[in-house]
Parts: structure tokens; C-alpha cells; sequence
């Protein structure tokens, strides 16, 4: 049986990543369990949801490597949701089977390339001779119309709830990729379309529908495709379950989707 502890798997982590860790994230830390617990399966996730969480027990996995939060909120501040019940129930649950959760987010985005960003990638199928300059995130595609590239990017991922801006029928092919709320600038004159997770509808700086609504009336096709935080940031998880599989050995390391949270009627 392995001895693996959740410090051992943490240390490897650190020894592997290629630069120094950010001894001040707050992001980056263990959010519940501790250094000493013995590992039988690791299974990373985007949200550390109860769900996620309950999955990788079944599947024999008690340390969580998400890239979210665990307690609905940035800092995993456990001092405002103490009292609800859904935290109870959670920490019952992760007590019970002895789950330690260690979170990856700041030094998934700070690795060279980022990780979360070539996941997406290639979950969309941009290939990376497409990509006009090393982690540019800019790709040139073969012409198409913005509504058959949404179409194909929702069919890749499975999305029950994509947004999209734009013409469908506007001819584009120079495409700028964001993730989570790192939206691109649309304005960008080498740019048809951006894609990214989410982002405010108004009030922003040059990333929003109105840009690409009043760009389109006056004959200049802009598109803006927002695929849903999950949704865009989660390919990078496997990324994340195959980088941490090559430096234990000891133990079954697996991706557990947290899913998409949005549905339409």
C-alpha cells in the first residue's frame, strides 16, 4: 500500500513546475485537510464541487487538485459561510472520507505555456501551427462563417448554454483566445473574433457586446463567442491529471469533470 502523503505530492509539484513557487498566493494553498494525509488517488477538477468531490471518492481518489475555490468564494474564506448549510455537509463529507484538497491556479496560469490556455486549445481544435507566434493565443484559421465556428466549437465541447455576438454569416478567420475572464480586446485590428469564458456585458474596456453590435452595424464583422467560465477553463484539469500522473507513480491520478453549470429552457 502506498505511503504517499499529500506533502509528498505537493513538494513533487513544486520540484517539477520549472520556476520558483509564489510563497504569497492565496489562491495556491491547502483547503482542507493537511500535509499528512495519505494519498490513495489523486483527481483534479475545475470547481471543488460537492458532486466533483463524491466522484472521486467513488473512484478512489481523496486528494482534490481543483482549480476554483471550494467554499464559493476567491479567498476560500471559510469565516462567511461557516453557517450554511451546504458547507457543513461539505466539510462532513470530505472529513469522512479523509479527503485533502490542495488548489492549483496561480502557478497553473504563471507555467510556461499555461497550461489552462493549451487545454482549451486543444479541446477546440486549434492546432498549433495555426497560432501566429508562440503562446499568442492568436490563431489564423481557414475562412469560415462566425456561425459554423461556433457551431463546431459547441459541438467539440458539448456546451448546452454558448453565447455569441455577432453575424453568424460575417467571414472570419483570425481568431484571439481567452479563458475564464481574460477576455481579448475585440477592437484589435488583427482580430474577427475572440473567445473567452465570461465577461460583463457592459462596462468593460473594449471587449463587450456593444463593440462587436455597433462594429457589425457599421459593416466591420467582429464576433465574440463566450463559452461559460467552466467551460473554458476545465480542458486545462486533464492537462493538470497528465502533468501530476508523470511524478507519481504510486498512486492512480484522474481528471473528474465539474460540468457545465448553465443550461437553457
Amino acid at each position: 500500500m502506498s505511503t504517499l502523503t499529500a506533502s509528498d505530492v505537493v513538494i513533487r509539484i513544486k520540484a517539477n513546475l520549472g520556476f520558483p513557487w509564489m510563497t504569497r498566493t492565496y489562491r495556491d494553498t491547502y483547503k482542507f485537510g493537511g500535509p499528512d494525509t495519505v494519498v490513495h488517488g489523486i483527481a483534479t477538477t475545475m470547481f471543488d464541487s460537492y458532486d466533483a468531490i463524491r466522484r472521486a471518492v467513488e473512484a478512489g481518489c481523496n486528494m482534490m487538485v481543483p482549480h476554483e475555490d471550494t467554499y464559493w468564494n476567491d479567498r476560500d474564506d471559510v469565516s462567511i459561510v461557516s453557517r450554511d448549510p451546504a458547507y457543513k455537509l461539505k466539510v462532513e463529507t470530505m472529513r469522512e472520507h479523509n479527503v485533502v484538497v490542495f488548489r492549483m491556479h496561480d502557478h497553473m496560469h504563471a507555467h510556461k505555456p499555461d497550461w489552462i490556455y493549451v487545454g482549451l486549445a486543444r479541446a477546440l481544435g486549434l492546432k498549433s501551427e495555426w497560432e501566429t507566434a508562440p503562446q499568442s493565443h492568436h490563431f489564423a484559421l481557414p475562412e469560415t462563417t462566425l456561425g459554423e465556428m461556433a457551431a463546431t466549437f459547441q459541438k467539440r465541447l458539448a456546451i448546452r448554454a454558448m453565447r455569441v455576438v455577432g453575424d453568424p454569416n460575417a467571414k472570419v478567420r483570425r481568431l484571439h483566445l481567452g479563458v475564464g475572464y481574460a477576455t481579448p480586446s475585440i477592437n484589435d485590428l488583427d482580430v474577427d473574433v475572440v473567445v473567452s469564458g465570461e465577461q460583463q456585458e457592459s462596462d468593460g474596456f473594449l471587449d463587450s457586446p456593444e463593440y462587436v453590435l455597433d462594429a457589425m452595424t457599421l459593416g466591420n464583422p467582429k464576433g465574440w463567442i463566450m463559452l461559460g467560465h467552466n467551460v473554458s477553463e476545465e480542458p486545462g484539469m486533464l492537462e493538470m491529471a497528465d502533468w501530476i500522473r508523470s511524478f507519481t507513480p504510486e498512486v492512480p491520478v484522474q481528471f473528474v469533470r465539474s460540468g457545465e453549470p448553465f443550461w437553457a429552457p
